[in-house]
């Protein structure tokens, strides 16, 4: 891809004992974070001595510093027992594949919070079979324009800082979202379907959402 390289960011980890100074830089293709210092999801690409020392300190829960693609920065921790994913991609004309890590936090992974939902995408129907997944709200698929339309009247979806993907967080509880299902079919602005059956979501590809 022509100038890929300029969606890059950096990341920096520098840690400095009395008898050792660590100090790697590698490239950061995307980033997820959120405000005081938080990081949710870090993708990185580096060398198998520099993804070693980085998943180290991610599992340390050492802080680094994030340099978005613009050049700016910000000192950042993914917290407490942060999941990590390693891979390696090759590369033609290289003799030793590049070596890929990707961890989230565990905020970012939590499959029972209730008030606080962060996703890494902004589309529309992603966020509402999320949300109906997640909080399994008895809802279907076209019941999600009205829903989201409400949310962000409520100012409840927040987009999180970050670059690669499109982040966001949805602070609102079960309970909420069940009263606003409720008012929804009160004033009739959303409708039962017209025949029983089973309901069918759109499907979607990761790939699509995340690219």
């Amino acid at each position: 891809m022509k100038n890929a390289h300029e969606r890059f960011g950096k990341l920096l980890y520098v840690r400095r004992t009395d008898k050792t100074a660590t100090n790697i830089r590698v490239h950061l293709d995307a980033f997820v974070g959120e405000e005081r210092g938080k990081a949710h999801l870090a993708s990185i690409i580096g060398g198998d001595v520099e993804i070693g020392a980085i998943a180290a300190a991610f599992s340390n829960g050492d802080r680094f510093t994030v340099s978005d693609p613009s050049g700016a920065e910000t000192v950042v921790s993914l917290g407490e027992k942060p999941l990590l994913f390693r891979g390696s991609i090759m590369l033609a004309g290289r003799k030793r594949p590049l070596r890929h890590l990707l961890a989230c936090s565990q905020e970012l992974a939590d499959t029972s919070s209730d008030g606080k939902l962060l996703l890494v995408s902004n589309d529309d129907t992603f966020i509402w079979s999320s949300l109906v997944s997640h909080y399994g709200l008895p809802a279907p698929p076209d019941w999600g324009p009205w829903m989201i339309s409400q949310l962000e009247s409520q100012k409840r979806i927040h987009p999180l800082p970050g670059f690669g993907y499109p982040g966001v967080a949805i602070t609102a509880t079960r309970k909420q979202l069940l009263a606003l299902l409720s008012r929804g079919l009160r004033s009739r602005s959303l409708c039962f379907p017209a025949q029983n059956g089973p309901v069918n979501w759109p499907e979607m590809r990761l790939r699509t959402r995340f690219a």
